[in-house]
Parts: C-alpha cells; sequence; structure tokens
C-alpha cells in the first residue's frame, strides 16, 4: 500500500517571548536615557487683575525705554551705550526714581542671548518693574 508522506513542519523562531524581551528594551532605553531639561526664565509675574478693561498709564517721566538691536547694542532712550555702562546708569535711575518701569524692546532679529545679558544687568542693578517687548 501506497502511503503519502508526511511533510515535515520547518522548525520556527518562537515568538511567545518575542514581547517580553522588547518590553525589557524599551525600559532599559528608558531608564538609562538622559532627558534634557530647559529650564526658563525665572520671572515673577504680577497677579491677573479683576476687570479686564483696567488699563495702566504710565507717565513719560517714570518710564524707560531699552532697546536692543539685532547686533546686540543697547539703547537707553534712544542714546547708545555699552553693555558694560548698562548697570551703572540703570543703578542711578533707579536711585533717582525707584518708581520706574523699564521697557525692554528687542529687534526680532535680535539673538535671545543679548535679551537676557540686558534684562540680567537690569535686575542685578536693582529694577523692580521691566515690561517686555519685541518688536
Amino acid at each position: 500500500m501506497f502511503r503519502p508522506r508526511k511533510k515535515r513542519t520547518m522548525g520556527g523562531i518562537p515568538t511567545s517571548s518575542m514581547s517580553d524581551v522588547a518590553f525589557l528594551l524599551l525600559i532599559f532605553f528608558l531608564s538609562t536615557t538622559k532627558f534634557d531639561m530647559k529650564n526658563g526664565l525665572g520671572l515673577v509675574l504680577p497677579a491677573a487683575s479683576t476687570e479686564s478693561t483696567q488699563k495702566v498709564k504710565l507717565l513719560d517721566d517714570n518710564l524707560t525705554r531699552i532697546l536692543v538691536n539685532r547686533d546686540g547694542q543697547v539703547a537707553i532712550n534712544n542714546e547708545l551705550i555699552s553693555l558694560e555702562d548698562l548697570e551703572s546708569k540703570v543703578k542711578t535711575i533707579v536711585t533717582k526714581n525707584p518708581e520706574m518701569v523699564f521697557m525692554l524692546k528687542t529687534d526680532r532679529q535680535s539673538r535671545y542671548v543679548h535679551m537676557i545679558d540686558v534684562l540680567d544687568r537690569l535686575r542685578i542693578a536693582g529694577a523692580q518693574r521691566i515690561n517686555l517687548s519685541t518688536n
């Protein structure tokens, strides 16, 4: 009698533990990866006003405009000064008028570092009221 031969099944790769290995690799790489934490600016913002229509008008005597152009040059009230002289100039302004508001305006093309340098020097010089703006 003729019997057909049974086909032998080829050996396969066992996939039952494949998901376990993938899960362990995932946990390993997540636990050993160092994530880069970016720090923002440490600013204390005023509380929100209760009325949305409340506007505060500043006198020109209580406002100092500080402009930073795209090259990093600093001007106080349209007078160009060096970054090193900024701190001493702000200190004299603050001692004359402690209620002075400094409006820091930067050019859109300027680098972020220039604005941070000026902001740091304003805070070191004792400026409490700083307004940030861009063109």
